[in-house]
């Protein structure tokens, strides 16, 4: 008997032949038995896998307010990188009044005010929470003053319904029709070129007049 004709009767090799082509077959008799026994053939649906997730009832937290987002982003930057915990770093020698507490969660290791988790950084925390066309302009004390004494003079009345936007909100196309430019000698000032004012009742709303979105807002307080 040749090696061929042994392997061919061999029990071990016709085996798993016998139970592949007994597993096509039932595949070829029943389409609908495959691996996936969510699938429903020509109907389109899909076996995702898993069940269906239930909707969380967790209240999500608040967006911040445009006060609270202005403060967060304007936050100093300390120049310094977390060395973590346990770095045994030594500490700063005290010289004159007191010196600053240690942070009580320096964070990772390596990490920096602006790549700090939330977890650890209370202004991440609030700028996370911000829609990003809701950030506001980095404009200081100073400046917001400036505007905001430049568009009084010029007198402009303010608009129905304009005080309830907010960054990020759409104007009208009767809002559109009450945007102002802004005066000349605040085009120095960074972030303003291009922008335009829309005048509301105790706060100037600046616009980019090109996708008439509110950019940012200037209480008058």
């Amino acid at each position: 008997m040749t090696q061929a004709r042994f392997l061919a009767r061999s029990p071990l090799v016709l085996a798993p032949a016998l139970l592949l082509a007994a597993t096509l077959a039932a595949h070829a008799a029943d389409p609908s038995a495959t691996t996936d026994p969510g699938f429903v053939p020509n109907s389109g649906q899909i076996n995702r896998g898993t069940a269906p997730a239930v909707p969380s009832t967790k209240e999500l937290p608040p967006i911040p307010s445009p006060e609270e987002a202005r403060a967060a982003l304007m936050a100093p930057e300390q120049g310094t990188i977390s060395v973590g915990a346990n770095s045994g770093a030594p500490s700063a020698p005290v010289t004159t009044g007191t010196a600053p507490a240690a942070p009580a969660n320096p964070g990772p290791i390596g990490a920096t005010l602006q790549t700090m988790p939330a977890k650890f950084s209370q202004r991440n925390d609030v700028l996370d929470r911000l829609p990003i066309m809701a950030w506001p302009l980095r404009l200081d004390q100073q400046q917001r003053q400036q505007i905001m004494q430049a568009v009084m003079a010029d007198k402009s009345q303010a608009v129905p319904g304009a005080e309830k936007l907010l960054p990020a909100a759409s104007l009208t196309d009767e809002q559109q029709k009450g945007l102002r430019p802004l005066p000349e000698n605040l085009q120095s000032i960074p972030g303003l070129k291009g922008l335009s004012y829309l005048p509301a009742k105790d706060k100037v709303l600046l616009v980019r007049p090109d996708i008439a979105i509110v950019v940012d807002q200037i209480s008058a307080s």
